[in-house]
């Protein structure tokens, strides 16, 4: 039985550190190698991360598809909704509408029609991978020492609001909410954020995120089923 090598392309080292600490353990039951990879942004220099120009994700998915062109290959990102760029396929579309779901629905499919290839599966995050701590704030306070006060704040302030629709503002984005009130977070999301994320556990992220969930679900069908697997 071959194993599904699955590529993650993610938008920075806090998502990469989650898919290796996370969804990799998880996956590898479903019979799925994961390859978490921060996308690349300059080849020249070597450098790595952000969705700042649309063109440099797709020149780096292209190449990397071109590279492994094997059947038992699939793609995928983690990349967030929150400051996408304009030039991203389907954003002219997606921007009229209200629904972040809605939003969300145009884009990944705006994005797989662009870059054309069958083994390519799209995630975008919504809004930030932020959204995920939301699911257990306590999880952060654990990590960073005199957060206690201000993750309460914060607690209170999103109170009945499901952790994917906490929205892109510039001030109001998960990850600004977030430093708003520790600030300490803006450097030490990749020591902290990844780690806090995995100890919420992937059970509950997904009952408090459909749109993260649907995703998992998607990556699971790619192994054998379960009766396969068994024999």
């Amino acid at each position: 039985m071959k194993w599904v090598r699955l590529y993650i392309t993610t938008e920075g080292q806090t998502e990469r550190k989650f898919s290796e600490e996370a969804l990799a353990p998880h996956l590898a039951q479903y019979s799925i190698d994961v390859k978490a990879r921060v996308v690349l942004t300059n080849r020249k220099l070597g450098r790595r991360g952000g969705i700042m120009d649309y063109d440099k994700i797709r020149g780096d998915l292209h190449r990397l598809m071109l590279e492994d062109q094997s059947e038992e290959a699939r793609f995928t990102t983690m990349i967030n909704l929150y400051a996408l760029p304009n030039a991203f396929p389907g954003w002219a579309k997606a921007r009229t509408l209200t629904h972040p779901q809605d939003r969300i629905a145009v884009l990944e499919d705006s994005l797989r029609a662009d870059i054309k290839d069958q083994r390519f599966l799209p995630y975008i995050q919504l809004h930030e991978f932020e959204a995920l701590l939301y699911c257990d704030l306590s999880q952060l306070q654990k990590r960073i020492a005199g957060s206690e006060r201000g993750l309460t704040t914060l607690t209170k302030e999103v109170k009945n609001i499901p952790p994917e629709e906490i929205n892109d503002g510039t001030t109001t984005a998960p990850s600004k909410r977030l430093i708003h009130h520790v600030p300490i977070y803006e450097t030490s999301k990749v020591r902290v954020g990844a780690p806090a994320a995995a100890a919420i556990g992937l059970p509950t992220l997904r009952n408090k995120c459909p749109h993260f969930n649907s995703w998992i679900n998607t990556l699971e069908s790619l192994g054998p089923t379960l009766k396969t697997r068994m024999r």
